[in-house]
């Protein structure tokens, strides 16, 4: 019961206080499992991503996130899997690769951090790898006003409009891992633009 409820505590929070809002919604797929890459630019990401959809996500997370006993069981019941970010985590990309033929859905953010002044910055090759090795699609997310909410090295949240632009999913037939990660990322820069017309 704990992630349902959480679920929609969320949801009437992020709706009162953020007027979030949701683009593309019907280019989720109808059938698990795939991919979710995002840009990266708050701590409130994964929430907006989380609420998507009302099925549990399974997201890849920095792994100091983990250190505080009480966070990382909290994180944890919300489908965080620890990845040290600072080497190619084979345990994290094995993880990952268990979740997706467990018929789940994975969240990454393929920039691998929080980007500090709010641009696009390249993608690390994680997410064409799995998506290649499982065979499964890559649905592009592009969020906007999470980092005027939830800034950078901010303490408080500010009550800013945020939105998820949910792009067209790239399959990955006859694609390799670098391409499907190109493609995923176009299609991101292109939900980007779309943004700055709403």
């Amino acid at each position: 019961m704990f992630y349902p409820l959480a679920w929609w505590v969320c949801f009437f929070i992020f709706k009162l206080f953020f007027r979030y809002k949701i683009y593309g919604k019907e280019n989720l797929p109808k059938e698990k499992p795939y991919i979710i890459a995002s840009n990266h630019l708050s701590y409130l990401d994964p929430i907006c991503i989380g609420l998507l959809t009302k099925e549990k996500l399974n997201y890849l997370a920095r792994e100091d996130l983990f250190k505080n006993r009480l966070f990382s069981w909290l994180i944890r019941k919300f489908g965080a899997i620890p990845l040290d970010r600072e080497k190619q985590d084979i345990r994290a990309l094995r993880k990952g690769l268990k979740i997706l033929k467990e018929k789940k859905i994975l969240v990454l953010f393929p920039e691998g951090r929080r980007s500090l002044d709010g641009e696009l910055k390249n993608p690390l090759p994680g997410v064409g790898f799995l998506a290649e090795r499982a065979k499964v699609k890559v649905v592009p997310v592009y969020l906007k006003g999470t980092d005027l909410a939830l800034p950078v090295h901010a303490y408080f949240i500010r009550f800013k409009r945020i939105s998820s632009f949910v792009g067209k999913a790239v399959e990955p037939d006859g694609y390799s891992a670098e391409k499907i990660t190109e493609l995923t990322w176009n299609e991101v820069r292109r939900l980007e633009e779309e943004s700055k017309n709403l």
